[in-house]
């Protein structure tokens, strides 16, 4: 989890080496996130931006409950530009026990 602003929502990201995707390591560390956040922080809100061409990416955050809030067409999405989604996941879905 990165980039908190005013201890309200934060942005969470991941990366793992080629050699061991696919084995759920991203899935379950993101959804150990997410109940650390809402257990122990005030956080209300966190966020993701994904290339809508990384599925396997996109998928780990549908499993984990995240909402697709919308696609950014020809952004800014690091150092390239490209079709990027963004997800976004509330303390009132983890309370609805969506994760």
């Amino acid at each position: 989890m990165f980039d908190i602003q005013n201890d309200r929502m934060g942005t969470v990201g991941y990366r793992i080496a080629p050699h061991v995707w696919g084995r759920g390591y991203c899935t379950e560390a993101l959804k150990r996130i997410q109940t650390f956040i809402y257990t122990e922080t005030k956080i209300d809100r966190l966020w993701t931006d994904i290339d809508v061409n990384n599925i396997a990416s996109n998928r780990v955050v549908e499993k984990c409950g995240f909402t697709l809030e919308g696609t950014i067409r020809h952004g800014k999405f690091g150092s390239r530009y490209c079709d990027y989604n963004t997800w976004g996941f509330l303390r009132e879905d983890y309370e609805k026990g969506k994760l």
